[in-house]
């Protein structure tokens, strides 16, 4: 079996680098350099890694699994997968092992290569129990991320999520997930969520970021879409934030924080900004829409924090 090359980490250093940037120059302009420096560095820091990786491995109840003398149980909990649906090609209550999983995917992509896979030892929770996480590239375009617990006497998935070539992801060695999300050039999104110490995913909150408006921001729900007018604003100096709790697209709720930008798309606040952030609040509230200053978002998140359990380790 091919271990994972860096094509994944990679892409989510371009994701980020982007969204620092954030403006169509700025991440068209991303230097090879940087690029280069970031998979030699990542190569070197793999390389150093591996032998320790993979005697965390030998040396765990996991080993099997990563040999494929064990399968995995598939329940469907913790199920994120959009593109390559897990739920089309494995049945509940069955168990696979990590090669099967990857060659029924076929049946959705016909993928025509070995899927490169690594395995890792995590810690969700932190409570000093392991998980495995089990990365596969499956193309150049898809990937499949899986959390695999085990419970009493099977090994079970709690975590999966596919990834494409606009969205990657990075697991945490304590099971916290961030989803990083472009959809263009002045528009990225992340996700954040967790599994837990007793393998349980939760989805935490995500937020999009958009850059610079144009005559109206536009928020779809379903088949229906509501226009909030910039009309008499500043527009390309302003910056939203979307926030949502519900990961399906079709149940969000959003509500909304907002601030200035400069020409460089840098954070800057000004009097007129002030006023015409005050503005666009008033048409966002009275289209029904919560929006908070970054105080207000702060208490939001820690309340759901305690909502769902969630604890920043």
């Amino acid at each position: 079996m091919k271990r994972k090359k860096y094509m994944a980490i990679v892409m989510t250093t371009l994701v980020v680098v982007t969204m620092a940037g954030c403006g169509e120059n700025a991440s068209e302009n991303v230097s090879e350099n940087i690029v280069d420096n970031a998979v030699e560095h990542t190569e070197d820091a793999t390389e150093q890694s591996t032998d320790s990786t993979e005697d965390n491995i030998a040396d765990s109840v996991y080993a099997d699994v990563e040999s494929g003398n064990a399968k995995v149980e598939y329940t469907g909990k913790g199920d994120s997968t959009v593109y390559l649906e897990l739920s089309q090609v494995l049945t509940e209550s069955e168990s696979y092992t990590i090669d099967e999983i990857c060659e029924a995917l076929n049946q959705i992509e016909d993928f025509q290569n070995e899927a490169d896979i690594t395995y890792s030892i995590i810690d969700c929770g932190s409570d000093g129990e392991s998980e495995l996480l089990v990365e596969a590239q499956l193309s150049v375009m898809y990937s499949l991320d899986m959390i695999i617990k085990k419970v009493d006497d099977k090994f079970v998935i709690c975590y999966a999520r596919d990834n494409s070539d606009r969205v990657t992801e990075k697991i945490n060695e304590d099971g916290t997930i961030e989803r990083y999300l472009s959809s263009a050039y002045n528009i990225h999104g992340t996700d954040y969520a967790f599994v837990d110490a007793a393998g349980e995913y939760k989805f935490f909150y995500g937020v999009t970021e958009t850059l610079s408006l144009f005559d109206t921001y536009d928020i779809y729900k379903g088949d229906s879409k509501i226009s909030i007018s910039t009309e008499g604003l500043d527009a390309e100096h302003i910056a939203v934030l979307e926030y949502y709790f519900e990961e399906n697209y079709e149940d969000r709720e959003y509500f909304y924080s907002f601030y200035t930008i400069d020409d460089n798309y840098g954070k800057v606040e000004t009097e007129e900004g002030k006023a015409d952030l005050a503005e666009l609040g008033v048409r966002f509230k009275d289209e029904g829409y919560l929006v908070y200053d970054q105080d207000g978002i702060d208490a939001v998140l820690r309340d759901r924090e305690d909502e769902i359990g969630y604890t920043k380790l």
